[in-house]
Formats: structure tokens, sequence, C-alpha cells
């Protein structure tokens, strides 16, 4: 029977294994688990601290050193470029605190009973950058194991990849569950890449798993990478049989994972230079959506036209929709409405209807042209019969009732307007 197949057959213990704790009472064994020359000559070391043991391997990496095609060296000038130009913006690592890339193993998704086996920390050190990769010896010295991260120190930022969702909360959890025994958890800062990621290239990227952004837009390409729903039977195989082979091969998963973090985090910072255009419109309008979603207003505005100056009118529909709303809340109506015919040119979807209704609007209320109102209206339902299959029915059933309202209003405008006009005409033609 081949290895994996083995693997597999296995995967109904690691469910077993998925039970409700209580808080850890129990003294963890004094002695050393049998596979520890073993996981030694490996490349592991075996640490003892007050609570227990714990392997760990330790990895330096120069600041020199490439993953992908991005440097490590950049880490430093990319953190101190967010400093400078945007303190409060949600990439920014807090300069107060120190900060940490961090990716966790586990023996499952979710549930009290799954453990984390394997703690991935990348710091800043002299010269480099120092990855500690922290090894569950066994549960009963899991409060030797977490105690070993430090996060029970000082405060600190957390960098992850879906940690907000995953990993925090199942350290969280670990934490809960030995808390007669390790000191309190301290609420550590977080930036999450997987949010930054679905904001810069949503509509652009498929799927948002480390490894499709690492091949799309890191320049990394895994090789004989171990699949990560694999990781937890291999790591309980490795404490049966001793064998670490495999368990050796997770923690190079977790290396190139937490590798991946940094050259993410400079990546998307380089994106918010605005200096040239090497990614798509696409991604540059996101890029000033999320300023605009973090109000602020002047800075969504540049990248917006930044966007309508480096791209094609096709490319940039979008982006002139969005240079129209700001040109309309400073009350620059007629460059607003330039704007918006401009995205009227390509745009398509419900960005298109918004576009008719944001028009029709500026030609009933600053305008006061009703009939040019009117026929954008007009324009405006017949392309939503086009789209019906793209508006959820509550959406759909809302614009309907406003566009009809709409209708009625201008309607009864235009006709208030010919009629004055038509008193106005009889006035000038009378002896």
């Amino acid at each position: 029977m081949s290895y994996e197949k083995k693997l597999m057959q296995m995967k109904g213990l690691v469910k077993k294994n998925i039970i409700k704790e209580q808080p850890k009472e129990i003294e963890p064994s004094n002695e050393v688990p049998f596979y520890t020359n073993a996981w030694m000559n490996a490349g592991l070391k075996l640490i003892q601290n007050e609570h227990g043991l714990f392997f760990v391997k330790e990895t330096f990496y120069s600041e020199q050193h490439i993953h992908g095609n991005i440097a490590l060296s950049k880490l430093s000038s990319a953190i101190a470029y967010m400093h400078k130009n945007y303190p409060n913006h949600p990439l920014t690592i807090d300069s107060n605190y120190s900060f940490t890339f961090y990716d966790t193993e586990t023996t499952g998704l979710k549930g009290t009973g799954v453990l984390i086996f394997l703690n991935g920390l990348l710091k800043k050190v002299d010269q480099g950058f120092l990855l500690s990769q922290f090894v569950l010896a066994d549960p009963s010295h899991e409060a030797a194991f977490l105690y070993a991260s430090d996060f029970w120190k000082d405060v600190q930022t957390i960098i992850t990849y879906n940690g907000k969702s995953f990993d925090l909360p199942q350290l969280q959890t670990r934490w809960t569950m030995n808390r007669n025994i390790l000191p309190k958890l301290i609420q550590h800062e977080q930036i999450d890449l997987m949010h930054s990621s679905k904001r810069i290239w949503k509509g652009e990227l498929e799927r948002f798993k480390l490894k499709q952004v690492e091949e799309q837009k890191l320049g990394f390409v895994r090789k004989d990478d171990i699949p990560g729903h694999l990781a937890p039977i291999i790591y309980f195989d490795a404490v049966k049989s001793g064998n670490p082979t495999n368990l050796m091969k997770v923690l190079k998963h977790n290396e190139w994972d937490i590798l991946s973090l940094i050259t993410l985090y400079i990546l998307s910072v380089d994106l918010l230079k605005e200096e040239e255009a090497t990614e798509s419109a696409l991604t540059y309008t996101n890029i000033g959506k999320w300023f605009k979603d973090l109000k602020t207003k002047e800075a969504s505005f540049e990248w917006f036209q930044f966007v309508v100056n480096h791209f094609s009118n096709k490319d940039a529909c979008l982006a002139y929709y969005y240079v129209g709303l700001h040109l309309k809340r400073n009350q620059l109506f007629d460059e607003s409405i330039q704007a918006f015919q401009m995205s009227l040119k390509e745009i398509d979807g419900k960005y298109r209807v918004k576009v008719y209704i944001e028009l029709a609007k500026l030609y009933e209320h600053q305008k006061k042209n009703y009939e040019l109102a009117l026929e954008i209206t007009l324009q405006c339902t017949v392309y939503m019969e086009k789209i019906v299959s793209e508006l959820s029915p509550l959406k759909l059933l809302r614009l309907k009732q406003d566009i009809q309202k709409r209708k009625v209003r201008i309607t009864r405008k235009l006709n208030i307007s010919r009629e004055s006009a038509q008193v106005n005409k009889k006035r000038v033609v009378l002896p």
C-alpha cells in the first residue's frame, strides 16, 4: 500500500480526535518522545521550558533573499512608505509595536479538539529575517508549545493570510484550553493580507487561495508541495511512526506560506505608490474604491484620475463613474456630467444603470433639462430589462419603483415647464 493511501486511511482518525476538551490540568510527561533522535536528525531541535517540551526549526534569510520575483529587502521601505503616506491605512504596521508574519498548521479546521501542531513566526532581525517554526512534541506538551510563541508578552502586529478568520481564533481557542497554565494571551494588532488581496484584485482573480496569488502575482510556483489538507494526517503519522520525512515537507509548506506573506505585503504596498501602471485598470480602480470606503475622498479621487489618465476609455469606464461622483459632490456639475458621459460609452451591467440614474438626477435637479432627464430615465428602463438576471429580485423591485417615481416626477415637471412656456409665449404675442 502506498504511503499516500495509508495517509488517506488515517483521515478518520483525525475526525475521531476532534472532541470537546476542558482546560488543561494534566502534567506533561517528563519522558522525551521516542522519536526525538529521528526528528532532531531531520533538522529539528528539542527545547524544554517551564511547561514542557517542544521542537523548533530556525531558518535565517538575508535581506537579499528573493522569493518568487520579490526581494525581502524591500520590506523596510514598504513599511516606511505606509507610515509616511497612509498612517491610518489597514496595511500600515503600527510603528509602536514589533511585527510578526504568522501562519499555523492544525489537525483540523474547527472544533475545540483541533490542535495547532505547527506555529510559524517570522521576525525582523539584524541583517535579515528569522523564521522560527515551533512543532508540538505531543498533545500533553501543548502548553509548552504555545508558551514558546511569546504571544503572551508584548503587543505586536501579527500579519497573516486569512488569520482573522482562522489562525488567530484557533490560537485563542487553544490558549483558552490551557488558561489554567499559561499567562493571559495579549490582544494583538492584526493585518490580514487575504482581505487586502480581495480589495486589490476583486474581479481579476477567480480564487484567493494563497497558492493562486503566488502564481499569478508573486512569481512563485511551488514544487513538490504537500497539500494543506494532508498536513494533519502527516503530523499524526509522524508522531505514531516517528518518521519525520513528510513532516519536514509540511514545515517547508509553512515556510513558503510565510515567505509569501512578506512578498505579498511588499507587492500590495508597491501598488499603493501610484508610480506607474503595472497592473490592470480594474486593480487600480479597486484601490480607489478601497480608499473611498476608508472615507479618504481625495486619495480615492486621485486613484480614479490615475486610471482615466493611464488607460483607455474602455478599461477606465468604471473609474470615470467614480470621478463623476466625486465631481458631483464638489458641485462641479458640468464636469461631473462629462465624466458620466465618458463612462456611459463603455460601461455595462449594474454600473450602467447607476450612471443613467446619476445623469438623470443631474439633468433634472441641476440643469433643469427635463426632456433629457426623461429620455435618460427611459433608456435606463429599457436597459434594465436586458440585465434582469444580474440583479437580485429585491434590488430590481427597488430600482423599478425609484425609476417609476422619477418618471412621474420628471413628467410632471416637464408638463409644468411646457405650460409655463406656452403662457409666456401668449404674453409675448399679445398687443
